[in-house]
């Protein structure tokens, strides 16, 4: 064999031997890494503290167990008074009592036994009966201003869903706009619709 084949076989196996010897020796790949930009952060206005509503006081006579004056809950009924002066007494004519009136701050109650007067400065006698139980209201009312016994006026509105409109006020405050009144539990758009004709928000 000619001696520059020798040469050129010894070159051809150097780099092979070469390439492998690089082969073995490159270090392992890792797995690549995808980089994300940082999440950029979300501003949430801080919650609207909630209003406590003050409670109210109210006396309560007659045949009661314990009369007295008692304080109470906002939007509380004569029910709950009856209960926090002990009950009745056996001879109470519970017949001339409406336990579902809602009661207010300063008022008076007398349970009366049968055929007893009640008092004319209690608000369940019979001379005050029509003024409490059947006033007039001029509408359309501001919502934020409306009593409990006008909201319950108004057709479609009954005393919960009253009550669920009041509770929802203090949660937020006041209203801003009568559209809130869809936040109330069983209000929906048909019911804001019969609604406007009766309401207003003012501020």
């Amino acid at each position: 064999m000619k001696p520059w084949l020798f040469i050129l076989y010894g070159l051809l196996l150097g780099l092979l031997a070469a390439g492998l010897i690089l082969l073995i020796a490159q270090p392992q790949r890792g797995v690549p890494i995808t980089l994300y930009p940082a999440p950029t952060p979300t501003w949430t206005s801080s919650p609207k503290p909630t209003v406590s509503p003050e409670p109210i006081q109210v006396q309560i006579r007659g045949e009661v167990l314990k009369p007295g004056i008692y304080a109470l809950e906002k939007y509380s009924r004569l029910q709950d008074l009856v209960s926090l002066s002990g009950g009745f007494t056996p001879s109470a004519d519970i017949e001339r009592v409406n336990l579902a009136a809602l009661l207010k701050d300063g008022e008076y109650f007398y349970i009366p036994a049968e055929d007893e007067e009640i008092p004319d400065t209690a608000r369940n006698a019979p001379c005050n009966l029509y003024e409490v139980q059947d006033p007039t209201y001029d509408y359309p009312l501001n919502l934020n201003e409306a009593s409990l016994e006008a909201l319950e006026s108004i057709p479609g509105i009954g005393p919960s869903k009253a009550e669920d409109i009041f509770t929802y006020k203090e949660s937020i405050g006041r209203y801003t706009r009568l559209e809130e009144l869809l936040n109330v539990p069983g209000i929906g758009e048909a019911t804001l619709e019969s609604l406007r004709e009766y309401l207003i928000v003012e501020p």
